[in-house]
């Protein structure tokens, strides 16, 4: 059942951001059937069918990046000292946690499109319960969209500092050969 499987992504959504930290890594092994789910729904090209699709390819993306970020919680709070200790320091770390960043943040955006291209204003509108059911998860992905875009706002200063001052220090090596 479609809404069933709609209201599962939604509830385990809510597990990934907010139950115990080994959520996510006990959750790993059942990866290949979450895409196997995806698939399968994706076969339909409407109604919660391809919602689903969509959420499942969502949820799998949110636990890779978190098994491959382990310093970012489930819920992505985290200090800006945090921040800084998970790039390491290194400008390298933090252009691929931009990119792996930028991915997840597409997802969700990709979520939140589809359900409010899905709602159909003659019969699903926010005040009905069809509608509060599509709506329902959007919480959860503006929570993980405000922290994803805060993040990679400070990311992109910090690969712009350091592009600064790669370029001051190669001006200066230039102008002593010179």
């Amino acid at each position: 059942n479609a809404v069933l499987c709609w209201k599962f992504c939604h509830v385990f959504h809510k597990l990934l951001r907010d139950g115990h930290p080994n959520v996510i890594k006990d959750s790993m092994r059942n990866k290949a059937d979450l895409a196997d789910m995806s698939r399968m729904w994706g076969h339909l090209s409407e109604g919660y069918g391809k919602l689903c699709s969509i959420y499942l390819k969502l949820l799998i993306t949110k636990m890779e990046f978190h098994i491959k970020n382990p310093r970012f919680p489930g819920n992505l709070q985290m200090s800006n000292r945090q921040l800084d200790e998970a790039g390491e320091n290194d400008v390298n770390n933090f252009f691929q946690l931009t990119v792996e960043m930028f991915d997840y943040l597409e997802c969700e955006l990709n979520l939140f499109l589809g359900v409010f291209n899905s709602l159909d204003m003659s019969r699903s509108v926010s005040v009905t319960a069809a509608g509060q059911c599509r709506l329902a998860p959007l919480i959860q992905v503006i929570l993980d969209c405000s922290h994803l875009y805060d993040y990679t706002v400070k990311l992109l200063f910090k690969l712009h500092s350091c592009e600064s001052h790669t370029s001051a220090g190669l001006t200066a090596q230039a102008s002593i050969y010179l």
